[in-house]
Formats: C-alpha cells, sequence, structure tokens
C-alpha cells in the first residue's frame, strides 16, 4: 500500500466520527507531545515506564474470566449506562489519561498511532465502544486496568484469583506513585 493512502484512511476515518471523540483526541495527541521523549526523561523514569507497561498485562489477564463487567452500567445514567457494560469507561477521557499516565504510556514506547477509537457511538471515553475498549491492555492508562468497582469486587473476593489481583493492583499503584515522584524530579514535565 502507498505510503499516502495511511494518511486519507485515518482521515476519512475521522471525518465519520463524532465531533466530541475528535476533539478529545486531538486534545490526547497534544498531551503526548508535550511530554519528553525517553531520551529527555532520565533512565529511572524509563524502567519504571516500562515495568508499569508489564503490571497492566499482567492485570489485565488477571481479570480475564470476570463477568462484573458485562452488564454493571444497565440502567445508568448517560454516558455510563450507554451500553450494557463498562459504566466506569463512562469517564471523560482525558481524566483517565491525565498528563502523568500519558508520560508512563509514552515512555513505555506507546505513541498516539497506538490509539485507535472504536467506530460508532462517543459514550464516555473515546475508546469505550459497544464491545468494550478498543485499547490493548499495554496502551490503556494504569487506573483503566486496576480500578475494581463495588461489583467487580464482590464477584472475585471470594475467589482465589482475590489475593492475586489485590498484589497486582498495589503494585501497580505504588510503581504509578514512584514513576510520579520520577516525574517531579524533572521540573520540565507537564
Amino acid at each position: 500500500m502507498p505510503a499516502f493512502l495511511l494518511p486519507l484512511e485515518r482521515l476519512l476515518r475521522r471525518s465519520s466520527e463524532p465531533q466530541s471523540r475528535t476533539g478529545e483526541l486531538v486534545t490526547l495527541r497534544a498531551r503526548f507531545r508535550a511530554q519528553p521523549s525517553a531520551r529527555g526523561a532520565g533512565d529511572d523514569a524509563v524502567e519504571s515506564a516500562r515495568r508499569l507497561r508489564a503490571l497492566r498485562v499482567e492485570m489485565s489477564a488477571a481479570f480475564e474470566n470476570v463477568e462484573a463487567c458485562s452488564g454493571c452500567a444497565k440502567g445508568r445514567s448517560e454516558p455510563h449506562g450507554h451500553w450494557r457494560g463498562g459504566a466506569c469507561c463512562g469517564s471523560r477521557t482525558l481524566d483517565l489519561f491525565s498528563p502523568a499516565e500519558v508520560a508512563s504510556l509514552k515512555l513505555a514506547g506507546i505513541s498516539p498511532a497506538d490509539l485507535e477509537p472504536p467506530r460508532g457511538d462517543h459514550a464516555g471515553c473515546a475508546f469505550r465502544g459497544e464491545s468494550g475498549c478498543s485499547l490493548s491492555a499495554e496502551h490503556r492508562p494504569n487506573i483503566c486496568v486496576r480500578y475494581v468497582c463495588l461489583e467487580l469486587r464482590a464477584e472475585i473476593r471470594d475467589k482465589p484469583e482475590w489475593r492475586r489481583i489485590s498484589e497486582l493492583g498495589a503494585s501497580l499503584r505504588d510503581e504509578f506513585t514512584h514513576f510520579e515522584s520520577l516525574r517531579a524530579i524533572v521540573k520540565c514535565w507537564l
């Protein structure tokens, strides 16, 4: 495929997206550009971002067999209740992809091109679609993979995997706190 077709394909896709999603994605991409590259961030921050990426994948796998997320939004107000599942995904994209979250994603090797939204309605996060999140676990903010709502906690707290999920959640929280402290040292980070 000629190189000039890819931008045209993305342009056509963007023109069919809801305006609200397009606006959030433009701001999110600007937030990515504002963060320093690995070269400007320091080895410790890059290593922490890579640990976060691995922990996100591991945490997501730990939730593989849960059922609470598939129907938790039923009966809730918009945008949370737009689809049956993923009420927590009804949050604003830019609240989930905070500057610190974006910095950790960027330093872990994630680029805005990796963040493909679903087609269709925009209800909450720009990456939330009818069948769930369009992003792989490694591309999601840390908060998205470690958040445990009351319904999810009720489903898994008596299962053997609860201990592992709790440990992974604590590891993600602690590593992200460590990443934020490293980020605070570099004054130029937004």
